[in-house]
């Protein structure tokens, strides 16, 4: 599946999601077998190194397990997003979420008025990722900016405190 996807409605993004809580559960049933049947050093050495996982996309699609971890939580946050998105500015639908590596903003409007950039992480401080897509965001030319975040501990909802440069901070 392509990492540039346009969606029109919340159904898509409904559709999406189960595919990667799929992955996500063809993982676990994985990682427990390798977890229940060698040593601590193995297993480490088989999560760190193997494709144990999958494809957050692409059930199908062998994957490193480290690396689905950090997609997938990113992909779901983005889903998140899209819903607040969807409810907030449904006149602004078809959105295009770049996933990855994809160029261009994580979310974009297809008509060029909204920009947003999402992240999963530990805390909004990590890597100051929150600083840098505030910034990155803050230079695109759309009239409604955001950036949001999923991190534990912090209460789902905007964040004012961090708003800067007219850009909206939503917590997922």
């Amino acid at each position: 599946m392509s990492k540039v996807i346009s969606i029109s409605e919340i159904s898509e993004v409904n559709a999406l999601e189960a595919i990667v809580l799929e992955s996500m559960n063809k993982s676990k049933i994985r990682l427990t077998d390798i977890l229940n049947s060698d040593s601590g050093l193995n297993s480490f050495a088989q999560i760190k190194f193997k494709q144990i996982g999958f494809d957050p996309l692409n059930p199908n699609r062998p994957l490193n397990l480290v690396e689905q971890v950090n997609q997938s939580f990113t992909y779901l946050a983005t889903f998140k997003a899209l819903s607040i998105l969807f409810d907030q500015h449904p006149d602004l639908s078809p959105f295009t979420i770049n996933l990855g590596t994809a160029s261009g903003s994580d979310i974009e409007s297809d008509c060029g008025s909204l920009a947003a950039e999402v992240f999963a992480a530990v805390s909004p401080s990590s890597n100051q990722k929150l600083k840098k897509d505030i910034d990155k965001v803050s230079a695109t030319n759309a009239k409604y900016m955001y950036s949001f975040l999923m991190c534990p501990g912090i209460e789902p909802g905007r964040q004012l405190q961090h708003e800067r440069e007219r850009v909206r901070v939503w917590a997922l």
